[in-house]
């Protein structure tokens, strides 16, 4: 019997990236083999296409279900990663092709611009229209914005505003392409991990490598700020995004950990008779593998249940942490108390992925000149924004028709899940969080968490 391990561990193709479009409604795949376009709110599919067969694309953003730009990478590169192709993916055809000479490292696109982001610096495009046939294709460049150095290809645009990392390490640059102001501030004392736009562009939230603090502001008046803490030990922010009316602030890390803070307006206190002791109920705690950033109930309250005594000691990397409170959008930019915990936290789905999660065998041989034999780790081909390597995981985005309490977590790699989590009320006027349920979308599989 021959038990020997295949090269590739399954036939299934590799998610490279993983990109929702601007307003939420789609998510597109970078694969090895080409790209896929799922709808946002059900995971269905709808464009599956391959410019080269067998060929990878590093980054895939897509203006709608017509068009696309593209970037080549993988083990097998659909094109050069310096180059940006723009296609119709309705007439199967590569519109424009630009060479930037240097790698790419992100792309965002919107109906009226394309940001294409280099690592210390971001070029704005424009469209050109076909008057005739109404056809889009890439026009003639807005403007060119020096940065400092940009690993993760952080960039958000919203309508007419863009930002991006400033030119020193730390700072945030918010610019107005319609008008050319421009807002330099500083948000971190270290280089920027990640960052986010409201949908109305009036407010940005920014992390940086150390993941433990998350940082709001306002891009029109930058000196107006909040703090917001995510937890005490480092973590990799992977995503951040504000819900569709900037009611809250979710995050994800590689801690696995889904953290969501509540921006609403403070209700006014409401005075509930303390139940007698012997109806009480007993103390609770989360469950087990979670980063306890935040003291969660197995519901994912992140405060205690009226009458609920708690008796347990709170892990070392909070028993010194600030008081969870829940700030209010207007609040939070006129001085709110800083270190505010999330409101509530819940257990993402990142996947198990091997570490050659690309397909390639670990190791290869070698022969060395003495005549013996070598193993050669054999790496990971770096994507764009994951200089580390690793599969895209945690890509975050609310749903534009799920009234602020609904959201989507994507992952990628070789184990690529989307997974939907909603918010409800709790007895506390707080929330709670839940996972739903979530889909293997290369596979078609739809278990429900129990």
């Amino acid at each position: 019997m021959d038990i020997r391990r295949p090269i590739r561990d399954s036939a299934e193709p590799k998610v490279l990236s993983v990109a929702f479009n601007n307003d939420c409604t789609r998510f597109a795949c970078g694969m090895e083999d080409g790209l896929r376009v799922f709808r946002a709110k059900d995971c269905i599919r709808t464009i599956k296409e391959a410019p080269r067969p067998g060929h990878g694309l590093a980054i895939v953003e897509t203006l709608d279900d017509r068009y696309a730009a593209l970037v080549g990478g993988g083990r097998l590169p659909n094109s050069s990663p310096n180059k940006l192709e723009f296609w119709d993916l309705v007439e199967k055809k590569k519109l424009k092709e630009l060479n930037f000479g240097e790698p790419i490292v992100a792309v965002r696109v919107t109906a009226k611009y394309c940001i294409v982001v280099l690592v210390d610096r971001s070029i704005s495009l424009e469209y050109a229209k076909d008057t005739n046939t109404g056809a889009i294709n890439l026009g003639s460049v807005k403007g060119l914005y020096k940065t400092a150095s940009n690993p993760f290809g952080l960039c958000c645009i919203r309508g007419d505003a863009l930002a991006l990392p400033g030119e020193t390490p730390g700072q945030v640059q918010v610019l107005t392409l319609s008008s050319k102001d421009k807002k330099v501030f500083k948000a971190h004392e270290g280089d920027l991990r990640q960052m986010a736009m409201s949908k109305d562009g009036t407010i940005i939230a920014t992390a940086s490598r150390q993941g433990t603090i998350i940082r709001i502001f306002s891009t029109t008046d930058p000196t107006k700020s909040t703090e917001l803490r995510r937890g005490l030990e480092s973590a990799s922010i992977w995503g951040l995004a504000f819900s569709p009316s900037s009611q809250f602030l979710a995050s994800t890390s590689d801690k696995g950990t889904l953290h969501i803070w509540d921006l609403r307006p403070p209700r006014a206190p409401e005075t509930h008779a303390r139940p007698p002791p012997n109806q009480r109920k007993g103390s609770s705690t989360g469950r087990g593998g979670h980063d306890y950033d935040t003291i969660s109930h197995a519901s994912g309250s992140s405060s205690p249940l009226p009458g609920t005594a708690v008796n347990t000691v709170p892990p070392p990397d909070l028993r010194h942490a600030p008081p969870a409170t829940a700030p209010s959008l207007g609040s939070m930019l006129s001085g709110l108390a800083k270190g505010t915990r999330s409101s509530t936290s819940i257990e993402f789905t990142i996947g198990s992925d091997p570490p050659n999660w690309q397909g390639q065998p670990r190791y290869t041989s070698t022969t060395l000149p003495n005549g013996q034999t070598a193993k050669l780790k054999v790496d990971n081909v770096a994507v764009p924004g994951r200089p580390d390597g690793k599969p895209p995981k945690g890509v975050l985005a609310w749903d534009p028709e799920g009234g602020d309490r609904r959201l989507w977590v994507v992952g990628g790699g070789a184990d690529a899940k989307w997974e939907v989590f909603e918010l409800a009320d709790d007895v506390t006027g707080g929330v709670k969080i839940g996972s739903t349920g979530y889909r293997n979308y290369l596979t078609r599989q739809f278990p429900e968490k129990s």
